[in-house]
């Protein structure tokens, strides 16, 4: 995160009275993105399975609007058909 955002201020006050936990992450780092591609061409890495369901444009609307519902599994993707 840059300039402004590279120190979110945190209301720790509602993270203690609700008991929330903070989680996060950088990702993976660059530098390993080959091994990871390696894999994925290999077939030791299969990502397409973490897909749970292809949508078109209009059928996102819905999809976001009751993405709190969390009905289903796996990552929606929005094709472009």
């Amino acid at each position: 995160m840059l300039a402004e955002n590279s120190t979110p201020a945190i209301p720790m006050s509602k993270v203690i009275a609700n008991e929330l936990e903070i989680l996060g992450s950088h990702g993976m780092q660059a530098h390993r993105y080959d091994a990871m591609l390696a894999m994925i061409q290999s077939g030791k890495l299969a990502p397409e399975k973490l897909i749970g369901k292809r949508i078109n444009l209009e059928q996102s609307i819905d999809a976001l609007m009751n993405m709190d519902k969390f009905e289903g599994v796996g990552v929606t993707v929005v094709n472009e058909f």
